[in-house]
């Protein structure tokens, strides 16, 4: 599921994508030089499958879960930042305190074979998953909340960009959650291991912990950021739509990172951290993307 990135990640993507386009699949296809490029959204359109029986011999999956241990950020899949589809997703520093309710798909044979946003190639017979904001590599306990199954999962591999999906599952992952037939699942996911970062992560999609409104600072203007783009007619029509909604004010404002310019688009400022609560209740009934409380 390798992505497009936004800084000097992407050489190193498409070396990857190189990689994973001389792979031989289980499917016997030996080039994928006649598909869509991978993970753009042409790729994404093409329906996923369960085994078909060729590739490995299956019954309850893997002999053994993943151990959870703290490993080296991988070089590849860590951007501090990239954008699919529009949407900038911020990179989490770690993982430590990270937990998440929602739904979960699973992704198999259609990337069988082929490269990880990290650089590992993907087995749908081994207990991994895709997540869009942990770093990389991250473990992490995902419980059916249905069913109270669980698995413990190496997080190697970026997605699922699909709405209101929160984690992709490998087939083995799926399955032994009882859903790889249904195609979902609604989970809690607890981060249990994750790289070492210079900052605690907070709660999903990358927000913010809001702090109690006596320990904001008093001359600290609060707003809720939906989206950061390198395409100023992106964060302009962003913007656009959000006055179709909201009355309070939308504005645009200017950040370089990594010598890359890009165009916030902010709700606000916000009387206080309550009002952020109601909008970013409201956004996700909207589906804006990733919005997150921010403070200048």
């Amino acid at each position: 599921m390798l992505i497009k990135q936004t800084t000097q990640f992407i050489s190193a993507l498409t070396l990857l994508g190189v990689l994973s386009a001389c792979t031989t699949t289980s499917g016997g296809r030996e080039s994928d030089d006649d598909a869509p490029e991978y993970g753009s959204a042409a790729d994404r359109k093409i329906p996923d499958y369960a085994p078909d029986g060729t590739a490995s011999s299956f019954q309850d999956g893997p002999a053994s879960e993943p151990t959870p241990r703290v490993e080296e950020k991988s070089p590849f899949g860590n951007p501090p930042y990239y954008e699919v589809d529009g949407v900038v997703y911020h990179v989490l520093a770690n993982g430590y305190g990270y937990t998440e309710e929602g739904i979960a798909s699973w992704y198999g044979q259609k990337f069988h074979g082929r490269r990880t946003s990290s650089g590992e190639v993907y087995d749908m017979y081994q207990y991994t998953a895709a997540h869009k904001t942990l770093p990389l590599p991250s473990y992490a306990r995902v419980t059916n909340i249905d069913t109270g199954d669980s698995v413990i999962v190496k997080i190697n591999d970026r997605g699922p960009f699909a709405k209101n999906r929160i984690i992709d599952l490998s087939y083995a992952a799926a399955k032994k959650l009882g859903y790889e037939k249904r195609g979902t699942a609604r989970v809690e996911v607890k981060v249990l291991a994750s790289p070492d970062g210079a900052q605690k992560a907070s709660n999903s999609d990358g927000e913010l912990e809001i702090p109690p409104m006596e320990q904001q600072q008093d001359n600290a203007e609060l707003y809720v950021q939906v989206g950061a783009f390198a395409d100023e007619m992106k964060a302009d029509t962003l913007a656009s739509r959000l006055r179709e909604h909201f009355r309070q004010p939308i504005s645009l404002t200017p950040i370089e990172i990594n010598g890359q310019r890009l165009q916030r688009v902010r709700i606000g400022p916000l009387e206080d951290a309550r009002a952020a609560e109601a909008i970013l209740s409201q956004l996700k009934q909207y589906s804006f993307g990733s919005p997150r409380v921010v403070t200048d």
